[in-house]
């Protein structure tokens, strides 16, 4: 059955009363698949039928009924948070929420999969994932060497020349660079191939996990250089792919959040001119990338109006993106975010979040130009450190505070600073685990004062 253009259904946000949920969809190239009903959400917020606008985007999910679950459940608990503490919904709010769904399916990490599954299980679901991404990535590789690409990375572990040889098969993945640092140099073998030894060594595999979607969860920091552990001599394919899928979900997500979102947002905020609406943004991992990439990047004319409030729940982006000037002398990414959005922008981190504190800056290092990474602790380990793993660095502007309860305000004042680095740690357990009251409290403070 064909489902008419319109909300996918309709939210409770009090006893009596719903908001109406659009799921909007695009795909790879960022282009919408859902346009009858993005232009039904512009025609109904052209008529002033919402004085707050909820525009979510995922990074952690694996397919749509994840998404719209999640989407829900967030929007439960911050019923909950707002019903129990500030003060329930007047009479006049008529929100209005849309869900960006894009395809990350095949690219997803596997520490953004869920759920665990225990016994012999995991082993079926550790190759189901591995055979997921080697088919993605295949579509990257020159059609007449892809007998070579599948005979390599089915092999448990490669020497250094055949690890040599995949990388040349999959140069086009990597070899433009973290696309977070503006100017980042290409990237050759070498760069990946040192790369690719540090990932299997902080996954060794005494410490292997029996299950591919607890990649990144075990390891021992701080292991000999992959030379002298003898890495470059066996080194294990999937742990390269797993690794490159980093790169190719930065890429999409700002595809997406570039040529889709960004021209829908502005849409958006043209279609409320007349009434204007509030806006609100909530970006989770990649999604919150993608969310950055439409603020300031979209393709079209500048957003305009600023969107009323930003928060970036555990962000899978440079943790440079607002820095004034980064090491190679150009601003950050997203340093234009800092003036398009009305409030301090909140984003949280977590020293739970095992891939962003631990992996994330492995997969986008350079090689050993940038010598060799050591224990961090607080802070970033190099220039490749992820936002949700420690916080942003490199201006002036912001300020840090652990992420509060109900009942606790944040400082959102005129003399706030412009983004407050929210320390997560003691509600944030893990990089997926983000529902709960002290983020959607973190909501509410942006949004329902």
């Amino acid at each position: 059955m064909t489902r008419k253009p319109g909300p996918y259904f309709d939210v409770p946000i009090g006893s009596d009363s719903t908001a109406p949920y659009y799921a909007l969809r695009f795909d790879q190239h960022g282009l919408p698949s859902s346009p009858l009903t993005q232009q039904h959400l512009i025609d109904a917020l052209a008529k002033g039928k919402a004085t707050d606008v909820y525009l979510f985007s995922h990074g952690w999910n694996n397919d749509w009924k994840t998404a719209l679950d999640h989407y829900r459940d967030f929007m439960a608990e911050y019923r909950k948070v707002r019903d129990s503490h500030g003060g329930g919904f007047d009479l006049n709010y008529r929100p209005v929420l849309v869900g960006i769904h894009w395809p990350s399916t095949a690219l997803v990490t596997p520490w953004e999969k869920g759920p665990k599954f225990a016994g012999e299980e995991e082993t079926d679901l550790a190759d189901a994932v591995d055979l997921s991404l080697a088919s993605e990535f295949a579509s990257y590789v020159n059609p007449a060497q892809l007998a070579r690409f599948y005979e390599l990375v089915e092999r448990p572990a490669l020497c250094e020349g055949e690890a040599r040889d995949l990388l040349t098969l999959m140069s086009n993945v990597y070899e433009q660079g973290d696309p977070d640092v503006a100017g980042d140099p290409l990237r050759d073998s070498d760069d990946m191939l040192v790369t690719w030894a540090k990932l299997d060594a902080q996954l060794a595999p005494s410490a292997l996990p029996a299950s591919a979607y607890d990649f990144g969860a075990a390891g021992t920091w701080g292991t000999a250089s992959p030379e002298a552990a003898g890495f470059l001599d066996k080194l294990n394919p999937r742990n390269l792919i797993r690794g490159l899928t980093v790169f190719q979900m930065k890429d999409r997500a700002g595809t997406v959040g570039a040529v889709g979102v960004g021209p829908l947002l502005r849409q958006m905020l043209q279609a409320t001119s007349g009434v204007p609406a509030r806006f609100h943004l909530v970006g989770h991992s990649y999604g919150a990338r993608l969310l950055l990439t439409a603020i300031t990047q979209p393709r079209g004319e500048p957003l305009p109006r600023a969107v009323d409030s930003l928060l970036l729940l555990q962000a899978a982006v440079n943790h440079l993106c607002f820095a004034d000037q980064l090491p190679n002398g150009r601003p950050g990414g997203f340093r234009d975010a800092l003036d398009l959005v009305s409030s301090p922008i909140l984003a949280t981190y977590s020293q739970k979040d095992f891939p962003l504190r631990r992996m994330f800056h492995i997969a986008l290092r350079r090689g050993k130009d940038l010598g060799e990474i050591e224990p961090a602790f607080d802070e970033p380990p190099n220039q490749y450190a992820a936002l949700g793993g420690y916080g942003p660095r490199g201006f002036k502007e912001w300020g840090e505070v652990p992420i509060k309860d109900p009942l606790d305000p944040y400082d959102l004042g005129p003399d706030a600073p412009q983004v407050w680095a929210v320390n997560g740690s003691r509600t944030i357990g893990g990089h997926g685990d983000v529902i709960n009251q002290s983020t959607a409290w973190a909501l509410w403070n942006l949004a329902g004062r």
